[in-house]
């Protein structure tokens, strides 16, 4: 994200370091839709200014722009997936759950929406947006994500909490199955 998660280098360290265990061979992708410009140099300046680097992670960072639709849902919506999400064997999507700042819902700031605007890159964080004033961003947000889910690509994830005082709260795995109805819950809590 690039929205100033506390923690979020130590964060992703113990997560890439747990996934190395495991026999994975993990790469970050950044998920941040527009933000940094848009482009892959402004968002890996953003990873590094959070100390979220190749050689403090122990992991390349993989920061292509590249999205492809990977279905149009009911409502005749377009959803973007970052090519390195496609080609990759799993996605854990990680992110802070809290309220957003515009909208209220089951689903506001937080895994959905780093899977449907994040992972979507530009195109997806475009198609989204441009939802606000017929169905809402919520909606958008939503729909986007379980195609997301669908796809299989998604594997987890990993839910960020912070108290009041801006300190990480709690941190929360999070699995594929009922995975939209557990952030939903993270929300209340958060």
């Amino acid at each position: 994200g690039s929205r100033g998660i506390v923690g979020i280098a130590s964060i992703v360290k113990a997560a890439v370091g747990l996934l190395k265990e495991r026999g994975a061979r993990p790469f970050i992708a950044p998920a941040m839709g527009s933000h940094g410009g848009a482009t892959a140099e402004g968002q890996r300046r953003l990873l590094a200014h959070y100390g979220v680097t190749e050689a403090a992670m122990g992991a390349p960072i993989r920061d292509a722009m590249d999205t492809r639709c990977i279905t149009t849902t009911d409502e005749g919506m377009p959803v973007f997936m970052a090519e390195t999400a496609i080609e990759s064997d799993g996605v854990l999507v990680m992110n802070r759950v809290k309220p957003h700042t515009d909208y209220k819902g089951t689903l506001e700031s937080g895994l959905a929406k780093m899977c449907a605007i994040g992972l979507g890159k530009l195109d997806g964080a475009r198609e989204c947006h441009s939802h606000v004033f017929d169905r809402g961003l919520g909606a958008a947000i939503r729909d986007a994500a379980q195609a997301m889910l669908a796809s299989g690509k998604i594997v987890g994830g990993l839910a960020i909490l912070e108290n009041a005082y801006h300190e990480t709260a709690r941190i929360a795995g999070v699995p594929l199955e009922g995975f939209l109805e557990a952030e939903a819950r993270l929300l209340e809590d958060a």
